[in-house]
């Protein structure tokens, strides 16, 4: 497959850059042994953390139609809509690098006579004209709902200039977060469950690089094109871990091992090979697998529906405490000098950021990413404590971490510039010459017991 990467475009990221930080950690001279990986769903800095103190939000923003709209306070657990976030939305609210379409929420594709090709053509996108939609875009979530990721971040360390890897939905996170790329899907297949144990007839859309017929964008931001069936054979981190004998698990929702928040099961030889082993579910045997003390070196952990924060009618409340359990586990095991937690959000779940996503080039010249802003929280002893980073961090950042973290080569060998290579790995974030501090338990709406006795069958995400 041709490989999502970084281009010497204005803004990137040099990939022979390394930080004192970095070099200190790499090559296994880290003292984290164990990296936990907790994805959460569909939000914005902006739209989860606004008002925190020192840390880059606003009050309000211009949309496309010239109005003001002003950011207003939601309830985590918002039913009423889930915003639009394929990829066309994103080039609606990126708007060629003015960031203020979000007031135009794609309701459905015009198709037929001259809307063939309705992906890559905006007079062929029908905008909601409801005012009550345009504004819920422009919102925030309210503080209170979200207490344990504020106290995670006052004690720890924030980041609020990560983003997206990519300007696309969650299936395409989801497998930069294993393999630095996509094999260039753009947008999540078009049958579920995602993925190799999909149906025949599934297939996901791609981005092109070039220009649509008749032209609208420039080559650069690319066209989607029809694409395969979504089970790739590209390499993954995974490769790098297993070659080096580091240990790994892959925590995933209740109602199907192989359901769409699964990245591996797009991943063919993964997913009808002997690591698949390494896929556990339900979500919450984390939680056991720390208290047995059989974690792996190497966990990513995805939510189920009402723990995943993504907004819509199968919307919860509970991500926060969620986090917040994994957090206390691990900060009152035998794990806690040894661990780093990174939390990050998939995608900006069309919320509104205002902060303007770099743009770099895959190798076949389109634009795969950034996507917008993604709120970041890193927890560990060599946090450092109250921090904010403002410096560029995305979603292949774990990756970087990862590799920094126990001496692995980059994904490929370095052989192609995967995201795995733009990005950093939080180096900013760590002070790794300060003491171990000890954790402090933070208080849980829904404590590690509750989520192990009331387990959730809901799906998380559906794009």
């Amino acid at each position: 497959m041709v490989l999502a990467a970084c281009s010497g475009s204005p803004g990137s990221i040099p990939v022979t850059q390394r930080t004192e930080n970095s070099m200190l950690h790499a090559g296994g001279s880290s003292p984290i042994s164990h990296v936990i990986v907790i994805i959460q769903e569909n939000r914005t800095f902006d739209n989860m953390f606004h008002g925190f103190p020192g840390a880059n939000t606003v009050n309000s923003a211009k949309g496309k139609d010239g109005k003001t709209y002003t950011l207003a306070p939601i309830p985590l657990e918002y039913k009423k809509l889930d915003p639009r976030h394929d990829h066309p939305q994103f080039l609606e609210d990126y708007d060629q690098g003015k960031d203020d379409g979000f007031n135009n929420e794609i309701v459905k594709y015009r198709m037929g006579s001259g809307c063939s090709d309705y992906l890559n053509h905006p007079s062929c996108w029908v905008f909601s004209n409801q005012q009550w939609v345009k504004q819920a875009i422009y919102s925030y979530v309210q503080p209170t709902d979200v207490q344990e990721y504020w106290t995670l971040a006052q004690q720890y360390a924030l980041g609020d200039n990560a983003f997206a890897s990519n300007n696309g939905p969650t299936y395409v996170a989801h497998q930069y977060l294993i393999a630095g790329e996509s094999g260039h899907a753009s947008e999540v297949p078009s049958a579920q469950p995602w993925g190799c144990d999909g149906p025949a007839s599934e297939t996901v859309e791609l981005l092109a690089y070039g220009q649509a017929n008749p032209p609208v964008f420039s080559k650069a931001t690319g066209h989607e094109v029809p694409g395969p069936f979504p089970c790739f054979t590209y390499p993954t981190i995974a490769n790098n871990l297993d070659g080096a004998g580091i240990s790994w698990t892959y925590y995933v929702e209740a109602q199907n091992p192989g359901g769409n928040l699964n990245a591996f099961t797009s991943i063919q030889q993964i997913y009808k090979g002997p690591d698949w082993k390494n896929i556990s579910s339900p979500d919450t045997n984390i939680l056991k697998d720390i208290s047995n003390g059989t974690l792996a070196n190497v966990s990513w952990v995805m939510p189920s529906g009402s723990n995943s924060d993504h907004a819509g009618p199968a919307s919860g409340n509970k991500g926060p405490s969620w986090v917040g359990s994994i957090a206390n586990a691990i900060g009152q095991s035998k794990y806690w000098n040894s661990s780093a937690i990174i939390v990050m959000w998939d995608d900006w779940g069309g919320w509104y950021d205002h902060v303007h996503p770099p743009q770099y080039l895959a190798p076949h010249g389109a634009r795969e990413g950034l996507g917008f802003r993604v709120p970041l929280i890193v927890i560990s002893p060599y946090a450092k404590a109250g921090y904010i980073s403002h410096q560029q961090h995305e979603i292949a950042s774990t990756l970087r971490f990862i590799e920094e973290t126990f001496g692995l080569g980059f994904i490929g060998n370095g052989s192609e510039a995967y995201a795995d290579q733009r990005a950093d790995g939080f180096n900013d974030m760590f002070n790794f010459s300060q003491r171990p501090r000890t954790y402090k338990p933070i208080p849980v709406k829904y404590d590690a017991h509750y989520f192990l006795t009331h387990p959730d069958r809901t799906p998380a995400d559906d794009y």
